[in-house]
């Protein structure tokens, strides 16, 4: 019974943990493993069979096969051709946007997939001139819903299958899902179609400028022809940055624009400087240095972005390196030859002191650079861009490598030929040796975030059966079933799973309730796989938060929506998964053996 109990408090200060969310996933599933450890709640050598789990291993597989995919540069022109191809109809271009990107998931990492589709939705929302936020959360509910449709195509189904095996049960075919999740798929398909039209306009899709408030950030001042002490001098020479806390981010001089170097560039008479900062700090950059402040100056888009400049909207990725530090700490301006001028964090914009910041997972940042410098910073995987620059996409040399391995991977692990952890492992070899990607790519490729997560969250699973907790949960949901019927059992596990991974992780969600599943069907004297697939199915299934689901954190910033608009939204589409999983579920998977 005191394994019980501490085993609910360890639950407990968990799930805490990911409801407040103060800490990194990580650290939280690390903290709950030392806990496990502590409490003896599970040996060591079950703390970490986790970095063994077969799921573990082909999650980390699949990412760097997905990432060789969507860098091979073949998905980057394929999204730039849907407008041009859907002529004058934005309806034919945002339905040909979603059903793309949903096959596609179903094929590789939904966030991955996201990455690449999000600045084309952001693009035919600024040349068909409507709000992104009536396309961007209807593009994460689809391409969640296209993960469940194989075995890889979310990283919750490899682990739901991995469970089943552990108990007993044959392992998940890679289309196994698939009878349900094309019908769960045009289901969503058409409510989303249904529902774009009534989704709130958050975002202006033509100004960046409009859309974080930079106007009273951003002015530009005029070195007078005589008088200034600041003729002469540079930007480095004088401390702006430091002591005015200003950014000079242009020198405007006759024809030419200057944005390089620009700490070293000998201001002249009649120098017309970009400066970025709080009123006040131009006010008092003008008096101290007595130049003109051209109050009617309006600043647009067009004004920061030329042939060798650009104005750029960027995402921290989920394997970003820079997360957790300051824009200082990074040494940002210097390392990239960038300034950054805004920042959105769910919905708040944040302007002023940017340098003390800690950066975290999801964050979008309005910088401003050299376009090669821009081009750059979004070629070192920290980044995803959430526009299309006009930057000439590269096919690297052997880009064919990283397409035509993911085939091949799934066609021998559909027919049986091999399991989907040799299949991906191979595969991986091959595309290594056959020179798709460096050994070093592969490893950055990789979401360790989320591997360490799945590793070192499964003990709890396993916690879970030594103490019996999941039995008495199962049995009591067993004995539910029994008074009234397996349907209604089944329907207690789809909608504990579904609402539990609204504020915990997908996989997280996975882990509790597989053993609780088996453990009602084993009750009921019924099939277990029924009862997986209500999890697998159900633990995806996360419409209501944007901390429930990656994809739906990446469109949070970019689409300006409220927390509210998820549940408005995204609950219809919970309601009706439940219904249409509970009837069909039984269908495509007996209750009752043979």
């Amino acid at each position: 019974m005191l394994d019980i109990v501490l085993l609910s408090i360890t639950l407990g200060v968990v799930l805490l943990a990911f409801v407040f969310d103060r800490l990194p996933i990580d650290v939280v599933a690390l903290s709950s493993l030392a806990l496990l450890l502590l409490f003896d709640l599970v040996t060591p050598e079950e703390a970490i069979s986790g970095f063994s789990n077969p799921a573990v291993i082909t999650v980390m597989m699949m990412f760097i096969l997905s990432y060789a995919l969507t860098h091979s540069g073949l998905l980057n022109k394929l999204g730039q051709r849907i407008a041009a191809l859907s002529g004058k109809s934005h309806w034919l271009a945002s339905a040909t946007l979603l059903m793309v990107a949903g096959v596609l998931s179903a094929f590789i990492n939904n966030t991955a997939a996201l990455a690449i589709f999000l600045p084309v939705g952001i693009q035919l929302a600024r040349h068909y001139s409507f709000s992104p936020s009536r396309l961007l959360l209807p593009l994460s509910y689809i391409s969640i819903v296209g993960g469940t449709c194989t075995l890889i195509g979310t990283s919750t189904n490899l682990l739901i299958s991995s469970l089943a095996e552990q108990h007993g049960q044959p392992p998940f075919g890679v289309f196994e899902f698939l009878p349900l999740g094309i019908i769960l798929f045009l289901v969503g398909s058409v409510y989303c179609f249904a529902v774009m039209p009534h989704l709130p306009e958050r975002v202006d899709s033509a100004s960046l400028m409009g859309r974080y408030n930079l106007t009273s950030f951003l002015t530009e001042v005029r070195v007078p022809e005589s008088g200034s002490r600041l003729v002469g001098r540079t930007v480095l020479e004088e401390g702006i940055s430091e002591r005015l806390q200003l950014n000079v981010l242009e020198i405007l001089r006759g024809n030419r624009r200057i944005a390089s170097d620009l700490r070293r560039t000998v201001i002249e008479p009649g120098d017309v400087m970009i400066v970025r900062g709080a009123m006040q700090h131009i006010v008092r950059f003008r008096e101290q240095y007595g130049l003109l402040l051209l109050t009617d100056v309006k600043l647009e888009d067009s004004d920061l972005s030329d042939e060798e400049n650009i104005l750029a909207e960027i995402q921290l990725s989920p394997s970003s390196s820079m997360t957790g530090q300051t824009l200082k700490e990074i040494d940002f301006r210097r390392r990239h030859g960038c300034f950054v001028l805004a920042l959105n964090r769910t919905g708040e914009m944040i302007r002023d002191k940017l340098a003390q910041i800690p950066l975290r997972q999801w964050d979008t940042l309005l910088v401003f650079g050299p376009r090669e410098r821009v081009e750059a910073l979004l070629s070192e995987d920290d980044f995803i861009s959430l526009q299309e620059l006009d930057i000439r996409l590269r096919m690297p040399g052997r880009w064919w490598v990283g397409v035509a391995i993911i085939p091949i991977v799934v066609l021998l692990a559909a027919t049986g030929v091999m399991s989907i952890l040799k299949a991906s492992i191979l595969g991986v070899a091959a595309l290594v040796l056959l020179g798709g990607l460096t050994i070093t790519k592969a490893y950055e490729s990789i979401n360790w975030t989320v591997i360490f997560l799945l590793a070192m969250i499964l003990p709890l699973g396993i916690a879970m059966e030594n103490t019996g907790l999941a039995a008495i949960i199962g049995e009591w949901i067993g004995d539910i079933g029994e008074n009234a019927s397996p349907f209604i059992a089944l329907s207690v596990i789809y909608l504990a799973t579904a609402l539990l991974s609204e504020i915990v992780s997908n996989n997280s969600t996975a882990v509790l309730m597989a053993p609780i599943a088996i453990t009602t069907a084993t009750t009921l004297g019924l099939e277990p796989k029924a009862f997986l697939m209500a999890v697998a199915y159900a633990a995806s299934a996360s419409f209501l938060t944007p901390m429930g689901y990656q994809t739906n954190a990446m469109v949070y910033g970019p689409g300006g929506y409220r927390f509210l608009d998820y549940v408005v939204f995204g609950a219809p589409l919970k309601i009706v998964f439940w219904l249409l999983s509970v009837l069909l579920i039984p269908v495509f998977w007996p209750l009752q053996a043979g």
